[in-house]
């Protein structure tokens, strides 16, 4: 009774489905007229398993602070006909007025409808349950990140509908699979400024003519390096208000249930564990303990999922969120243990207060995992002082690759001392242990899970790119010395577990893994190899592809493309290997020319700049060997269907999401690309990506 009556505080219900009561109003005075109760951000179901979903909504009185009581039910018809729960709940200011209820004794692989009553005000939404683990079916996802609400209106959404619509009964979306970033923390700040084609910034309006814009924080926010940040626990709540107001967004969540995870925004930029990293200056430690705690609070509130008692292949341990028995501060971090966890005490509060990673079962064919990949990671691998004395393009991004790699190996690597700009300095990271992503006890539960699951399929819910992303050198005396990595933020930051992970799958034998990726604000597609260094110290004298990736678009925030662009618009010399101007042949003033450097190397890319016409002697094979398909300059999302035999999956990029779509039309379709992978082969079809007649297909393949 403990657990259920705390459970009930924070705005969680547990109802079965033979729990039907008598329908009608909820118990609140039913002569309050109609428009008396309000539903701001929609309705939400989440985490669908054979015999459960998670509903959620948000309902107030107007500006009272006082509880609202609120009749939930669930019908097997979309007339409620068939009632098969039905129960009144409270949503209390306690957890932001909004309630998530367990309906459990549901019927495997089956539609639901459900609704909110309070007084005579109500909103519906649609759902559906996990086919038993046995079910020779299709299953079909859609999978988002990134949705930055000040850098464009979430068409996406909105294209996802009018998509799945036209699409054969057995081909429709089964549930959305959101791989983080749903809010953004910070606001006034560069990477939440929307962009035209031409990169200019410019206002965004919304659908009532208003504009799109995030409001100043309840508790004025916090302030560190020119970033405004969320600081509170009502802070973030104010996030996901704004965020969640989205009119294609709240269609989509009550259409779909939602399987989610979270990635660094939703806590803060580019986190580990409960530290942020908002300033580049390593002498300045950034502790977030409390605003962590905070963090967690508001998404366990807005986001629908089912944690403790989850179940799956392998229990997660994965729990709701609690706040911490002792009170937590912003304590400075202690130096990481052997497994590359700060044991300081409110860290390890902080992050134990809720714990998300888990797996779902969908029918024969499907072991859904999800990670989290910023609770139990460990520092980035170039500490900020060390890239910013060298004069890297910025922090974490565009590191030179094997600097990278020496660091992320800590004292494993046994060098005490490094080369760095034409000297020798102290290795920084000569202590440290080997760095990690998924963290000791997550890390164990995923090669568990994967070698435990008899589903054809493992889909791996994976938030930042798992492939290498590789930028060729061109020599000593360039402007690119040394091959570079695009991001160390990325798995290409962590290079000996992600050697790890994927050497474990080589060894163990396990096939048919495909990852699905967000976070970059691009579209990649390709093969994940047991190792991107062969023939390095203990590695292979070749590579062996282990998995298939693909790596979705955002939903609306600006693009790796113009962030590239705007970082070096400064020195023409590589802003050219990032957009090359081929107005003089009939192109675009802003040509993807990254796209170029990434699958054919930076010497392309550089020929491509000077002539305005692709080189074939200048094509380095191996610059990315791995990667088949990238579209740097994208926003929309990615769709997957997965069958006894083989996976089909399709990127979907939208028209610049700058315009509020009106309903039925959409922001319109760019391109599909399409690829297949067939059960037993880690590899994508001879063809691929395939494209509609009518596409506009992204450079260099136009």
């Amino acid at each position: 009774m403990k657990r259920r009556e705390f459970l009930e505080r924070t705005g969680w219900f547990v109802v079965g489905a033979t729990l039907v009561g008598i329908p009608g109003c909820t118990d609140d005075a039913k002569s309050d007229p109609r428009g008396t109760f309000s539903f701001p951000q929609g309705v939400a179901s989440g985490d669908p398993r054979e015999s459960s979903v998670v509903l959620w909504t948000r309902v107030v009185r107007g500006t009272d602070p006082g509880e609202v009581q609120v009749r939930v039910e669930v019908a097997s018809d979309a007339g409620f006909n068939k009632v098969v729960a039905n129960q009144v709940v409270t949503a209390t200011a306690g957890s932001d007025h909004t309630v998530r209820v367990l309906v459990t004794g549901l019927i495997p692989g089956s539609s639901y409808s459900y609704r909110f009553t309070a007084g005579q005000d109500s909103i519906s939404g649609q759902t559906i349950t996990a086919p038993t683990a046995n079910a020779d079916v299709q299953v079909n996802f859609a999978w988002v990140s990134c949705q930055d609400y000040s850098a464009g209106n979430y068409g996406a959404y909105r294209q996802m509908l009018i998509d799945d619509a036209a699409r054969p009964a057995g081909d429709r979306i089964f549930a959305v699979i959101h791989l983080g970033d749903m809010i953004y923390e910070t606001r006034a700040s560069g990477f939440q400024t929307a962009i035209d084609d031409e990169f200019r910034s410019i206002g965004l309006t919304n659908a009532d003519g208003s504009p799109r814009g995030v409001p100043a924080f309840p508790s004025g926010g916090g302030m560190r390096a020119g970033a405004n940040f969320a600081n509170t626990v009502d802070d973030y709540r104010s996030l996901y208000k704004t965020f969640l107001s989205d009119p294609d967004l709240q269609a989509a969540r009550a259409r779909w249930p939602f399987i989610s995870i979270w990635d660094d925004h939703e806590f803060t930029d580019d986190c580990w564990q409960s530290q942020a990293n908002y300033t580049d200056d390593m002498t300045v430690d950034e502790p977030d303990q409390i605003r962590r705690v905070a963090a967690s609070q508001a998404w366990f509130e807005y986001v629908p999922v089912q944690l403790t008692g989850a179940g799956g292949v392998v229990p997660s341990q994965a729990k709701d969120f609690a706040p911490p028995a002792t009170a937590v501060t912003d304590a400075a971090f202690t130096a990481p243990n052997a497994d590359n966890f700060v044991d300081e005490p409110s860290n390890k509060a902080a992050v134990g207060a809720i714990t998300i990673y888990r797996s779902l079962r969908f029918g024969k064919h499907v072991e859904l995992v999800m990670t989290d990949e910023r609770s139990y990671r460990s520092d980035h691998a170039v500490p900020e002082e060390l890239a910013k004395s060298a004069m890297f393009l910025t922090p974490r991004s565009a590191l030179p690759k094997d600097l990278v790699n020496l660091l992320d190996l800590g004292s494993a690597a046994n060098t005490p001392q490094i080369p760095l700009g034409g000297t020798v300095i102290p290795n920084p990271r000569a202590a440290s242990p080997i760095g990690t992503i998924l963290g000791k006890a997550q890390k164990q539960w995923w090669k568990d899970t994967m070698k435990g699951s008899d589903a054809t399929w493992k889909l791996w819910g994976n938030e930042v790119t798992l492939m290498r992303l590789r930028i060729t050198s061109l020599g000593a005396t360039s402007a690119l010395p040394a091959d570079l990595v695009v991001t160390a933020d990325s798995w290409d930051g962590y290079n000996a577990e992600r050697t790890e992970l994927m050497t474990f799958l080589k060894t163990n034998n396990i096939q048919n893994v495909v990852v699905l990726t967000g976070d970059i604000h691009a579209a990649f597609a390709g093969q994940v190899m047991d190792t991107f260094d062969p023939g390095t110290p203990g590695a292979p004298a070749t590579s062996t592809p282990v998995a298939v990736e693909f790596v979705g678009p955002g939903v609306s925030s600006n693009s790796l493309f113009s962030a590239f662009y705007a970082a070096t618009v400064s020195t023409p010399q590589l802003n050219a290997l990032i957009a090359a101007d081929s107005t003089s042949v009939g192109g675009s003033k802003f040509t993807e020319n990254l796209n170029l450097l990434l699958l054919h190397g930076t010497a392309a890319a550089g020929a491509y700049a000077l002539n305005h016409a692709v080189i074939p002697q200048a094509f380095d094979p191996t610059a990315n060997a791995h990667l088949k398909y990238a579209d740097t300059n994208a926003q929309g999302y990615a769709y997957i269907k997965v069958g006894a035999d083989k996976v089909q999956s399709s990127i979907v990029t939208i028209h610049r999401p700058i315009v509020q779509p009106n309903g039925t039309t959409g922001p319109g379709l760019k391109r599909t690309a399409s690829f297949t992978v067939n059960s037993g082969t880690p590899a994508l079809g001879a063809n691929d990506p395939q494209f509609n007649p009518t596409d506009t297909k992204p450079f260099p393949l136009t």
